[in-house]
């Protein structure tokens, strides 16, 4: 069979690698770096040569010993490139700045004005993306990706958003083209959940797994994949859409997951039940079960007992390595964890490994960097 890889795609490979060995450990000595690429120390120093001289890496300082001066390790150069990140998910406008190590150095959030319709909130979530760069004084020529998540399925083919609630006409715009006239700057959009999981992946609890199932539970119910360390996006870019699912078919009327378990639901049936409701979110109302809220727990005792075979029935089948829990399922109690896992084991043979997040409600800025960052890898090649 031929091999039809080039010198120059082994080398940009090899680099490529560096870069996300000094991004992940630090300061590398070019010794260690040729051991843990497996590639000779003068295939190091060639390429950690082009990339001294682009300015995307930089030499520490050397360091003094008893046995004389110790090998001198590189690092990034941390203002090489920028990426922004933004989440219009949650009711909360969240935009970042990251540098070329993929650190936020400016961090911006306020409350999404959706009363005042779509428009507005374009124009915001534009404004905000141009307040940052301002602010920072970084140029637009160092900003290389501008990473959007956003509600919906996005279809880059139409430049749109579908499957949507957020908003109403939020399915009409076209995100990415408007964005990208506002800035001046490549843009991505993508589902917001998909950056979850890269985030979680990334910057999370997922960092030590390569086959997870995220699940995300608060406005709405949604699910993604990571089978070997890739995000698994199926045919419509609509994998994990488990919002979807029926309990059943009996009824033609019956709702889906997404109804049955979202905030929206959870407030209203608290309301029906008590004829008030200091609800609004799954996380509201766990504080009042904390209080010894009768009604709230009945509440919980619903979402719990549907939740647990949304789980079961996606564990079935995937088999992850590990179910991480977001959005406002990441607020449940060690208990409702607890709870869930029996649940499942009753009818499912083998014990999960069911996990809260620890990015709180920044996964999907993470998963936002570390989109820009891959998007930098790919096009850096041009540039050495």
């Amino acid at each position: 069979m031929t091999n039809h890889t080039s010198p120059k795609q082994i080398g940009d490979y090899n680099k490529n690698q560096m870069l996300t060995i000094l991004r992940e450990r630090g300061p590398t000595s070019r010794v260690e770096l040729s051991r843990m690429l497996g590639i000779s120390q003068t295939a190091v120093t060639r390429n950690t040569t082009q990339l001294l001289e682009k300015n995307i890496i930089l030499e520490c300082d050397a360091e003094q010993s008893d046995m004389g001066r110790k090998p001198i390790p590189i690092k990034l150069c941390s203002d090489f490139c920028h990426i922004l990140g933004a989440d219009i998910v949650g009711g909360t406008l969240k935009v970042a700045l990251a540098d070329f190590l993929g650190e936020i150095v400016k961090y911006h959030e306020e409350p999404i004005k959706i009363s005042e319709g779509a428009q507005a909130v374009l124009d915001q979530l534009s404004t905000g993306l141009i307040s940052i760069v301002n602010e920072s004084g970084i140029p637009k020529d160092k900003i290389w990706a501008a990473i959007i998540g956003t509600p919906g399925i996005f279809y880059p083919e139409i430049g749109k958003s579908k499957f949507t609630s957020f908003l109403d006409q939020w399915d009409e715009i076209d995100i990415k083209s408007r964005i990208y006239e506002a800035l001046s700057i490549h843009t991505i959009i993508d589902n917001d959940v998909n950056l979850d999981i890269i985030g979680e992946s990334w910057k999370g609890v997922g960092k030590q797994y390569q086959d997870i199932l995220y699940v995300k539970l608060g406005q709405g119910l949604a699910a993604r994949m990571l089978l070997q360390n890739r995000l698994v996006r199926g045919k419509y870019n609509m994998a994990g859409e488990i919002g979807f699912m029926l309990p059943g078919m009996a009824d033609k009327k019956v709702n889906n997951y997404e109804h049955m378990l979202s905030n929206a639901t959870i407030t209203k049936k608290y309301r029906e039940m008590n004829g008030k409701s200091p609800v609004s979110t799954i996380s509201d109302l766990i504080i009042l079960v904390e209080n010894k809220d009768t009604i709230a727990s009945e509440v919980l005792e619903y979402l719990l007992e549907h939740f647990s075979v949304v789980l079961q029935n996606c564990a079935t089948i995937l088999d992850p390595e590990v179910i991480i829990l977001g959005g406002d399922a990441s607020n449940l109690r060690d208990k409702d964890i607890s709870l869930i896992k029996e649940r499942i084991e009753k009818n499912f043979p083998l014990t999960q490994n069911i996990i809260r997040s620890e990015l709180s409600k920044n996964a999907c800025l993470h998963g936002a960097i570390k989109m820009g960052l891959d998007h930098i890898g790919e096009k850096i090649t041009d540039i050495w």
